[in-house]
């Protein structure tokens, strides 16, 4: 089909507010009915819509129709205009973010060399500001919107226009100036060649809603343009042309005025009629003392209307929001309504200012002047610099500021900021101290300033890095020791690549509320402009500076110009907050009007460089009426947009702030006597539930009621709370039953069970627990696990609901880990607190190395040895064939290697691992010689050396330890449960199995990493290690009675550490009888290995001695006569078996065990999944609790 190149554009008047209902009926028609219109479905049409706000109301409006939307179809006119670049195979739109406007300035710069700018730029030695670049870009892109380019006979732009054409062509990009131009040249070009763009193909028409009167002369001619390949038809809104109400129009046609008239690819409808009148809308004036007290009365009428009708939708108008936009999210979320932040440049969040702050503080007037130093040093942003070495004789001396100090200091010795500064500084903190109660603060002082700048040295100026590179500056003021440097980045980019790797993006993460970009965000946005600008600059030809004033310039540009995604806050689909031009479109049931001062709703004309009187008139462009007639459209617009009410805040009364045009002609025809009410000084109630709660302490001070009743008059019981709770304790029950345990019935009256209650063993002149008339029993000679803890509500609501029996708290937890099982079954209160509401306190750095680093160094020294001499990989499993097959170790105790050899890949391991173990400090020697055993001398001789070393330390231990496995071997470990089903391993259990009740617990997902899986063989020549007879489904709970047999014999091993030699003969057991994970990984494994069955699990303890325990199952054919594979134990045997079992079972005491761990774990994930969160406080429960300053129950105190 050839397209024909005539207009074809139609209009027709629309009410302002929402769309015509038969626009919307045929919306709905279309998204339902996908047939072409050839074979009788509804013309497809596209849809221009005034703003992007109007877009997305729209789009929300057919879904709640439930129908499925075609999104192409419905646009604003710049969304069309991407979609059509695209289409016609044009070069992508450059970003304008980031670094553009150093390389446009840059471009500019040697451009005025080469004379290109005379009348800007005389001489080629006239140095070429920035502000002259972004002056020709202000007006480079009102002269493209306008199509007044070739028109312009001023300074500069044929030249900045050559710039921007060759920087686009050799980034091979358009610059957004000319995208609307060329997509008409192409548009223009299709059309002589009979095509139409793919956006266009299939629609056979556009609609146009109404827009503003004004718009770029080049935005007409686009959709002029657009109307040659399809029939376009404007709905405009009626009125007065010269004053704006009257929506734009594209050609000066009279509207369609009868049916016959319109377009036939519309559907039917009946056109506005000459002179018609809309329904008249509800418009309230209100009359405010000052515009400052707009906000608070749009709040306060907010919070009135959603008492009444929490479903209402609103909409709040600020033409000033840019400016309120926070004191705006304040006042709404103390309603409970948050507003997603909107993207704002790097410079305006935390990270970005303090990246600034951080370099510029090397340049300008006021470099390292004491207000700014202060501010770094106080700041928790960034980490300025790499924490060197110990101080080599005072561990107290450490690289930190001291604010107070400083101060004195800058008082005292007179310092400024500004060039020398840092020389200045560094020779006051320098002078050997006389008072020794500050001597460790002004030294430590010293440091951080001295860090400080060693790590900034790539960004001082010349003369601060002569200073700072003199050996007798880093000498202590106090200790005149050498202080340790941190390490030093050789260019601005590396420093700034450092500084951000520094960043602590999880607690960021942890502490968002969501409503804001995180810190993840910023370094993302940053890091990608810094490379777009390094590949600009690359692909162009430009230097890029090393470091200096030049780079932190542009450091500083960067984030003036790099935009930062909004953050993902839950939004109000029902409040929006908008300006005038935002809401264009946008329909409501309130509609809320407020700071509409003159000086808040700016009608001026925007002043551009180059742009006069003179030539704004000769160009037609830039008018002084646009601004008022575009604000006349919107308020004309919004008026009639609410389906209820529109409210108008009015500062008239203020004479200082007088209402703004657009509000005052409105007012002058709807309310000449000014007859509107006039508010008081201040709401009666406050939008903030601070101050009112100020208030009302203030009346009930005065003896006057407060302005409404307490908020929990139950709460005056809460401080018999901790009282009623240890006489809950205290009546515990005691007495035991004949064979020595308490009664079931007492089970709801019992409320911890301790870790020695669990490791209790069951003389021989008493009934085991196993051998009991019923089971699982608790309390007496030994106990079985009775967690989750179900105590029995006292009776008192209030008391009842404060703990954990009320209803609200249900949590649903997709996978669960073994670390967060152990925290709701020590205490469900602090699961609850802890990992659902992450209401912990800050964790305490300690002085010594952290326990859990010290426990993952020595994972990863196990690891390492399993990877380099068996050649395992990190959860991968082996592949048995290919062992025996290649004849390859089965473990390390069979592997050619002594033990000597295998220290040395321990140690070498070791110190890739743990590098500050060279340091010289006292946590560095002690932990260095509890490792290995070797002191300071003779890590450094091993260092220079590396050879085989008879094991010593806990490394050697390690080593050692391997020989007693020698009857195992390792297939896989860190292996991760989610490698097998990313939702997590599903566990479940069967109601017979379940104890102690009986009931069918919900099933859940697990994730988490084994430490480490071994086979054991089926013969003890270790020859079988597969047993292709075996089933091949998952092994059931309970084998006793049934035909299933085992393919593979397997052991799962979990890595604990133990400081003491106690501990550590306690740790298995605990891991067996307290704690769950072992129980939780061995099912995980079954499930995902059907065939495979765990027939034996343990603690694998690493501490002064290392010993793999492993508790055994009677599966395991010939026990006694095979090689070891770890130090066994039968803690199991006297104490589980099966709940449906008598006093004689038969079954397998471990696989008894298996069920009764299961059952516990899924016991806590169904009580956390009813809300059960009350608190079972004990000493071991609350002695390291986080959460327990929090907890008014909780047994304070160190019972040590």
């Amino acid at each position: 089909m050839v397209l024909e190149s005539v207009l074809c554009i139609t209009n027709e008047e629309v009410f302002a507010g929402a769309l015509p209902e038969w626009l919307r009926k045929h919306l709905i028609a279309q998204c339902r009915d996908f047939r072409p219109v050839t074979s009788g479905g509804p013309a497809r049409i596209l849809v221009i819509h005034p703003s992007q706000e109007a877009r997305r109301e729209c789009l929300a409006g057919l879904a709640g129709e439930g129908v499925v939307i075609d999104r192409t179809l419905h646009h604003t006119l710049e969304s069309l205009e991407t979609s059509l670049l695209a289409d016609l195979r044009m070069p992508r739109a450059l970003s304008l973010s980031g670094g553009w406007e150093m390389v446009l300035n840059e471009a500019c710069a040697a451009a005025a060399t080469r004379l290109e700018f005379p009348i800007l730029n005389p001489l080629p030695t006239m140095p070429w500001g920035e502000h002259k670049t972004e002056a020709l870009a202000q007006l480079h892109t009102l002269l493209a919107r306008e199509g007044c380019l070739k028109d312009w006979d001023g300074p500069g732009i044929d030249a900045f226009s050559r710039i921007l054409l060759r920087l686009a062509k050799e980034l091979g990009g358009t610059h957004p100036d000319f995208v609307t131009s060329g997509v008409i040249e192409r548009l223009e070009e299709w059309v002589k060649r009979g095509e139409a763009p793919f956006s266009l193909r299939d629609v056979s028409g556009v609609i146009m809603l109404n827009h503003t009167p004004v718009m770029g002369a080049k935005k007409r001619e686009l959709l002029v343009a657009i109307s040659r390949h399809r029939p376009l038809h404007q709905l405009v809104h009626p009125g007065n042309f010269r004053l704006g109400q009257h929506g734009l129009l594209l050609l000066d046609e009279q509207p369609v005025r009868k049916a016959d008239g319109v377009p036939e690819w519309l559907p039917e409808h009946e056109p506005l009629a000459r002179g018609a009148e809309p329904e008249s809308s509800h418009v309230t004036r209100l009359m405010v003392q000052r515009e400052e007290h707009s906000m608070p009365f749009a709040l306060d009428a907010l919070a009135c209307r959603l008492r009444e009708n929490p479903d209402v939708e609103v909409i709040i108008i600020d033409p000033s929001l840019e400016e309120n936009r926070s004191r705006w999210q304040r006042g709404l979320a103390d309603h409970g309504i948050l507003i997603a932040s909107v993207e704002t440049m790097a410079s305006g969040k935390p990270l970005g200012h303090w990246l600034a702050a951080s370099s510029e503080i090397c340049h300008g007037p006021n470099c390292f002047a004491l207000e700014s130093l202060r501010a770094l040093a106080l700041q928790g942003s960034i980490t300025l610099f790499e924490a060197p070495v110990a101080h080599p004789t005072e561990a107290r001396i450490r690289p930190s500021a001291n604010a107070d100090l400083m101060t004195d200091m800058a008082r005292s010795e007179h310092v400024l900021g500004g060039p020398g500064s840092l020389r200045r500084w560094m020779e006051t903190l320098a002078r050997e101290t006389t008072d020794e109660r500050s001597a460790f603060a002004k030294e430590s002082t010293q440091w951080w300033l001295l860090c400080l700048a060693k790590t900034n040295e790539a960004l001082l100026a010349e003369h601060d890095r002569v200073a700072l590179g003199e050996p007798e500056m880093w000498i202590g003021c106090h200790s005149r020791q050498a202080l340790p440097l941190p390490t030093t980045a050789a260019s601005g980019d590396e420093w700034l690549t450092a500084t951000l790797s520094r960043v602590d993006l999880a607690a960021s993460m942890r502490g968002s509320s969501g409503s804001e970009s995180l810190s993840a965000a910023v370094v993302q946005s940053l890091v990608d402009a810094h490379h777009r600008l390094r590949r600009m600059q690359e692909s162009l030809g430009q230097s890029s500076p090393a470091g200096g004033v030049d780079w932190v310039e542009e450091l500083s540009s960067l984030l003036r110009t790099t935009p930062v995604p909004a953050g993902g806050g839950i939004t109000s689909g029902r409040i929006r907050l908008l300006t005038p031009s935002d809401a264009l479109g946008c329909t409501a049931d309130l509609i809320i009007l407020c700071n509409l001062s003159s000086s808040s709703w700016d009608l001026r004309v925007p002043k551009i460089a180059f742009l006069g009187d003179e030539e704004r008139h000769t160009l037609d462009i830039q008018r002084p009426d646009s601004p008022i007639r575009q604000a006349r459209h919107h308020l004309f617009h919004l008026l009639a947009a609410a389906r209820e009410e529109v409210i108008i805040l009015d500062p008239s009364l203020d004479d200082a702030s007088p209402a703004a045009a657009p509000i005052r002609e409105w007012a002058k025809l709807n309310d000449p006597e000014d007859a509107a009410e006039q508010l008081p000084a201040r709401p009666e109630t406050s939008a903030s539930p601070r101050h009112q709660r100020r208030v009302d302490g203030e009346n009930l001070d005065g003896m006057q009621p407060s302005s409404r009743s307490p908020l929990n008059p139950r709460a005056v019981s809460i401080p018999l709370d901790i009282t009623l709770q240890r006489d809950r304790e205290r009546r515990e029950p005691k007495e035991l039953g004949p064979q020595g345990y308490l009664p079931e019935e007492n089970r709801p009256f019992v409320w911890g069970i301790g870790s020695n209650d669990l490791l209790r063993k069951p003389p021989g002149t008493k009934v085991s627990p196993r051998a009991a008339d019923r089971w699982p029993v608790i309390g007496g000679p030994a106990t079985i696990d009775p967690r989750p803890m179900l105590p029995q509500e006292t009776g008192s609501q209030a008391f009842d609901n404060r703990h954990g029996h009320g209803e609200g708290a249900g949590q649903v937890v997709p996978k669960w880990s073994a670390s967060r099982f152990g925290r709701w079954l020590s205490c469900p209160r602090k699961g609850w607190l802890s990992k659902e509401l992450r209401t912990e306190e800050e964790e305490k750095q300690q002085e010594d190395l952290d326990a859990r680093t010290h426990g993952e160094l020595l994972h990863e020294v196990h690891h390492q040895l399993l990877r380099r001499v068996l050649g395992m990989e990190e959860g991968i499993e082996r592949d048995i064939g290919e062992v025996l097959a290649q004849n390859q170790p089965l473990n390390i105790a069979d592997s050619e290697l002594s033990d000597a050899e295998l220290f040395q890949i321990a140690l070498e391991e070791l110190d890739r691992l743990a590098p500050w173990l060279e340091r010289t400090d006292a946590v560095s020697t002690n932990r260095l010689r509890m490792l290995t055993g070797f002191d300071r001398r003779d890590w450094r001789d091993w260092l220079a050396n590396p050879r085989p070393t008879s094991p010593s330390g806990r490394i050697g231990t390690i080593v050692s330890a391997e020989a007693e496995v020698r009857g195992s071997m390792p297939i896989a470990y860190e292996w991760e449960a989610m490698s097998h089903d990313e939702r997590g391993i599903e566990i479940s259990l069967a109601a017979i199995l379940t104890s102690p009740a009986g009931e069918q617990l919900p099933s859940i997902r697990l994730r988490g990493m084994i430490d480490r899986v071994d086979l054991l063989s089926f013969d003890i020549g270790r020859e079988v290690w597969v047993d292709d007879a075996g089933s091949a489904s998952v092994a059931p709970i309970r084998i006793f009675d049934t035909d299933w047999k085992p393919r593979r014999l397997v052991i799962i091993r979990d890595l604990k550490t133990a400081e003491s030699k106690k501990r550590a003969k306690n740790r298995h057991a605990l891991g067996l009888l307290e704690e769950v994970q072992l129980a939780l990984y061995a099912r995980a494994w079954e499930v995902a290995h059907p065939g495979d069955l765990v027939v034996g699990a343990g603690i694998s303890v690493m501490g002064h001695e290392t010993e793999h325990w492993v508790e055994v199952s009677s599966h395991i054919p010939a026990l006694a006569s095979r090689p070891p594979f770890g130090t066994q134990t039968d803690l199991t045997k006297k104490l589980h078996r099966f709940p449906d079992e008598g006093p004689n079972p038969e079954s397998d005491a471990f696989r008894a065990w298996l069920a009764q761990r299961l059952s516990v774990a899924l016991g806590a994930a169904a009580g956390a999944a009813a809300g059960r969160v009350h608190a079972t406080p004990s000493q071991e429960a609350c002695m390291y609790c986080r959460v327990a300053s929090i907890c008014p129950v909780a047994i304070r105190g160190d019972p040590r």
